[in-house]
This record gives C-alpha cells, structure tokens and sequence, in this order.
C-alpha cells in the first residue's frame, strides 16, 4: 500500500479500466487480488473512492462479497469497510443504495475476528454517515438479520468486538425505554413532576437536528 499520491499515479494510468474484466475473471485467485487492489484504491482520498465508483465497480466488489470464496469474501469487506472510512458521505449513500448491507451482515457468522471486527466498523460508519436516513438505514441492517448478529456479538470473548457490537445497539438500535422513563411522572415529596430527570433522555441519541459532521 502506497501514499495517495502512490495510489494517484497508478489510477492516472488507466489502471481501474482492466478491472472489469479482472473481477470477473474465471480463476478465483484473480478475482481475490484485485478486490484486495481496489482495497488499497478506497482506503485513498475521496477523489480515488470517487474513480472507484465512477468505473462500475462497487457492484462488482458487492458480488464477491456475496458469494466469492471466504478469501475473496475478506478483502471485499475491506474494501468496502475502507470506503466507508474514506468515502463522504454521499459516496457512503451510493454504498448503501447498491444493496451492500445484506451481504456485509452475513459476514458477521465467520469465525475470522479481524473480518467480523473490519465488519462491524463498516456497519458503524454507514449509520454514522446516514444523518438524517439514519432510521433507514438501521431498518435495513434489522431486516436483513444483521441486528441479531450484532446482538449476540455482544458476548464475543473478543474485548473490541463485543465493544463495539454493544455501541452500535446503544447509539442506533436501543428502544426508548430511557427516554419514557425520563419523560413519566416522577414521585417527589411535592407530588409528580414530568420531565424531572432531564439527563436520562440525552443517552447516545442522535441530536435532534441530525448529525453534524
């Protein structure tokens, strides 16, 4: 893995043209070294994440992580984790609009930690760059069972999987229990007072007027 300048240098060649035809090569072990290239390419600037999805590939990437070999399956989550790293925050939307959620979330099941950890970090940094479709994209992640997976990585004998599973739940998927509990009656020697604990309802929710980035 090279500087962005590096990375620059060999995108000005030409090189994501050939990709095509390499992702959809017949022999798997090319298949694996060029989502592991194109990792390198989205862990780059906004600018290469851009030449990345401006040449078709994304899709392309989203097929192996589906149903390529476990290898081949582990580099896309890369790339794609990558993206959501490096990519702003309509790159992250396309991400997302291109079905990518329901195949990420299967990876969740493997045994690899470093894959399920890659994983979660993705999952993390799309609802993170959702604003204001936050709630959407959260459905989505539900929908396809990737709640349930990230519920029992809770238990993960892993200390940054099991963080990390239990800070998505709290931030995006925790019910407002809290926030009915702050918002009932509470019994004071003046009697019942509503709203009396303000501080249970700021919890890890989103601010009112969307995230700020």
């Amino acid at each position: 893995t090279g500087t962005d300048d590096q990375t620059q240098t060999v995108l000005n060649q030409g090189a994501l043209e050939h990709f095509p035809s390499l992702l959809n090569h017949a022999k798997e072990k090319i298949n694996k070294e060029a989502v592991w290239f194109l990792s390198n390419i989205t862990a780059g600037n906004q600018q290469q994440v851009q030449a990345v999805i401006e040449h078709g590939l994304v899709p392309m990437v989203i097929t192996h992580l589906s149903r390529g070999e476990f290898q081949t399956q582990k580099e896309a989550a890369w790339a794609i984790s990558n993206l959501t790293i490096s990519g702003n925050k309509t790159q992250v939307a396309y991400l997302v609009s291109q079905g990518v959620i329901p195949p990420f979330c299967n990876l969740l099941n493997c045994k690899d930690t470093q894959v399920i950890q890659v994983v979660l970090d993705g999952i993390n940094n799309m609802l993170k760059l959702a604003g204001p479709d936050v709630e959407a994209v959260a459905a989505m992640v539900e929908e396809c069972g990737g709640l349930d997976k990230i519920e029992s990585l809770q238990n993960h004998e892993n200390v940054e999987i099991y963080k990390l599973a239990y800070e998505i739940i709290e931030q995006y998927f925790s019910d407002d229990g809290e926030e009915d509990a702050a918002l009932a009656p509470q019994a004071t020697a003046e009697g019942f007072q509503f709203g009396a604990d303000s501080t249970a309802a700021d919890g890890a929710e989103a601010p009112a007027g969307g995230f700020q980035f």
